[in-house]
């Protein structure tokens, strides 16, 4: 497997350094960036060991993706702008998490609020294909969004958006804070990326108490996972803890052929 952590791009050397494989940049965050800022580390990303192979944070929270102010002129302009960003910095996965963006609005039939979020996948899908992108439907928990919180609603959002830009990720921070079954990951069968970090905290996954890692692990490994897993959590000391999580989850991996 490969290894990454999310966080800004003013840490790669430190990731480096950690032994990491690449880095999860947030969309909004580079979209705030300017061009010359963004150009400086395109240029340190080319010689670096280390690479940028995946975003997160698709959209601001002022977008109102379902029954909302988002007109579908808007939402494709800024689809545009986000892709073309990700193409330039080399990266082949965009999770769509965005919660506040997605959630089901207070006067909204949820079914037609599900619709609408059908067809917003399926055009974040067309659009991203253009750029070689694929796009990742990220479950969360229910704290943050009220449309997609379990692994097996997000397999079937997937299946109903049938788009082949359109994958599944499992969260194992969203799978535990929504009581979301473990073993589901092996009736589901494929995903297209993973995030990791504690489940009571959301902190870097320092330590196996408490925690089911040994698990989630083993579950993708029994369907063949071998892609990115990133570690997007809190932590107060990044480069004690994130060589902490490494070895951690290298070890959760070598154990999981046993």
């Amino acid at each position: 497997m490969r290894y990454g952590i999310c966080t800004g791009l003013e840490n790669l050397e430190l990731l480096e350094k950690m032994g990491y494989d690449y880095i999860e940049v947030s969309v909004t965050a580079a979209m705030k960036l300017e061009p010359q800022a963004l150009e400086e580390y395109r240029g340190k990303l080319k010689a670096s060991r280390v690479k940028c192979e995946a975003f997160n944070i698709l959209f601001p929270k002022t977008m109102e993706l379902i029954g909302g102010n988002t007109a579908e002129k808007e939402l494709r302009e800024y689809l545009h702008k986000a892709m073309a960003l990700i193409h330039s910095f080399g990266a082949g996965v965009a999770v769509f998490g965005s919660g506040r963006c997605r959630r089901c609005p207070e006067g909204l039939e949820f079914k037609e609020a599900y619709r609408q979020l059908v067809k917003v996948y399926r055009t974040v899908g067309d659009i991203a294909a253009g750029y070689g992108v694929k796009v990742v439907i990220e479950p969360l928990s229910r704290k943050e969004t009220n449309m997609i919180c379990t692994m097996a609603e997000g397999a079937i959002l997937e299946a109903d958006v049938n788009h082949p830009n359109v994958g599944l990720l499992s969260d194992y921070f969203h799978v535990r804070a929504n009581h979301d079954c473990i073993e589901d990951i092996k009736m589901i069968g494929k995903f297209g990326h993973i995030h990791m970090a504690s489940g009571g905290r959301r902190q870097y996954p320092v330590s196996e108490e408490g925690e089911c890692y040994g698990e989630f692990m083993k579950a993708l490994k029994d369907i063949g996972y071998d892609g990115r897993i990133s570690i997007e959590g809190k932590t107060e000391d990044m480069e004690t803890d994130g060589v902490r999580a490494l070895a951690l989850l290298k070890e959760l991996e070598g154990r999981s052929y046993e």
